[in-house]
């Protein structure tokens, strides 16, 4: 599954994105090819595919609220589906 997700955080980007680097074995888990790009200095954009959904909700259940005060976090997230060329 393919995934967009709008991180906006009130730390600085390089704050947020060390973070976000630090987590690489646990995104490992269920998402791979992820891409990040810097919106802004509180929002970043983040294109993933998601290799198993359940774990996925398991590991950011526990992850999200350590973090999120922190950061300032939240999240809108976007499943992506292929265009049709026809």
């Amino acid at each position: 599954m393919e995934m967009f997700l709008v991180a906006k955080f009130t730390c600085t980007y390089d704050e947020w994105k060390s973070v976000y680097d630090g987590d690489l074995e646990l995104r490992r888990q269920f998402m791979k090819d992820d891409i990040v790009g810097k919106v802004d200095e509180n929002t970043a954009m983040i294109k993933a595919t998601i290799t198993d959904p359940e774990k996925m909700e398991k590991v950011m259940s526990e992850r999200i609220p350590e973090i999120a005060p922190k950061l300032g976090l939240e999240h809108e997230i976007y499943t992506l589906t292929k265009m049709d060329n026809n």
